[in-house]
């Protein structure tokens, strides 16, 4: 039963690892990725796939540096941009 789940898990992380070929978006594209090698880390290391293991998890930590940096970038930006005025105009009393 437990062999069966870690092939879940590894069928899981294959298909949205070759799903983000697909995806056109950055962020989704670095998410996508990141799901997918973390799930296919876990199951390369429970199977003891050294080559398996240090693949997944380098590709793991440049999607994480990189999706880290991409919000860094948005939250400074973010902050500072002047809040939006209301270009409406009250109505006269």
């Amino acid at each position: 039963m437990e062999t069966i789940m870690y092939d879940i898990i590894s069928w899981i992380g294959l298909t949205i690892c070759i799903g983000a070929f697909f995806i056109k978006d950055i962020f989704w594209l670095r998410l996508a990725t990141l799901i997918g090698c973390s799930l296919l880390f876990v199951y390369y290391s429970h199977i003891a796939i050294p080559q398996g293991v240090i693949s997944n998890l380098l590709v793991l930590l440049i999607n994480a540096y990189y999706l880290l940096r991409c919000f860094g970038r948005r939250s400074s930006t973010a902050s500072s941009t002047p809040p939006a005025v209301n270009s409406q105009v009250a109505p006269a009393e």
